[in-house]
């Protein structure tokens, strides 16, 4: 009977299962442009120190993932609500208020976060408290913003730092929340001067709360073995790109 055929053959591909592993869905990442972290190139492939490092530690684990580019925000939701549960976001600065809401894995990066101001702007500020006349750039669902804003600090936030290193440019804002890296690397050529060092946070890949342990376990094993071995310090180096 065709309904028993169907029963049979579903029987028999169980059972190559248990003979030979079955390859593992892929995992999705959804990926924020942070140059010179993370790019999109003409053709939309992730490039960068972060998509590099990606590389090395999915191939060490043996598991296969795609990339999708996505503004923050958006990507942090559509994780969430993954009925499949098998997504991350990549470089999410982890804060109190996520700890819960994902699994992490990192750290990819450790990043000192601080107040920017273009080379030539002479603004000196010796507390985040000087800052509350200006408004101050950072990128949708920053922690830096988030941080500032618990200050009682005005900030504005863009989808795109490369908006922020616009406003920068035409003098449009005085104050850019971001990272050393972005800073130095990241700016389009936009000499700027760090004003005031505020906080340090972890950068890591954050995934869906019920991501199988052991994809889980073979990412955090890989990364650590990546640690180990220096190919992460010496990843950081070819890029010019401090751990911190």
């Amino acid at each position: 009977m065709p309904g028993t055929e169907r029963i049979w053959r579903a029987l028999c591909l169980l059972g190559a299962c248990w003979l030979v592993p079955c390859a593992q869905a892929e995992l999705r990442l959804y990926a924020w442009e942070r140059p010179p972290l993370v790019m999109r190139d003409a053709q939309g492939v992730a490039r960068g120190l972060v998509p590099e490092l990606l590389e090395a530690m999915f191939a060490r684990a043996g598991l296969a993932y795609t990339v999708e580019f996505l503004p923050l925000q958006r990507a942090l939701r559509q994780v969430q609500q993954d009925p499949q549960a098998r997504s991350c976001v990549v470089l999410v600065e982890r804060q109190q208020e996520r700890e819960a809401r994902f699994l992490w894995v990192g750290p990819l990066l450790i990043s000192r976060l601080a107040l920017y101001a273009r080379a030539d702007d002479a603004l000196q500020l010796g507390s985040l408290p000087q800052a509350k006349a200006w408004s101050i750039l950072s990128h949708q669902g920053s922690g830096a913003g988030e941080y500032l804003q618990r200050m009682g600090l005005q900030v504005h936030y863009s989808n795109h730092e490369a908006l922020n290193i616009g406003m920068l440019r035409h003098q449009r804002a005085r104050l850019w929340a971001t990272s050393r890296a972005v800073a130095e690397q990241g700016a389009g050529g936009l000499a700027l001067r760090e004003v005031l060092p505020f906080l340090t946070l972890m950068e890591d890949l954050a995934c869906h709360p019920h991501l199988p342990d052991e994809q889980l376990q073979a990412l955090r094993q890989a990364l650590q073995a990546l640690y180990a071995e220096g190919q992460v310090q010496a990843l950081y180096r070819r890029h010019g790109v401090a751990l911190h």
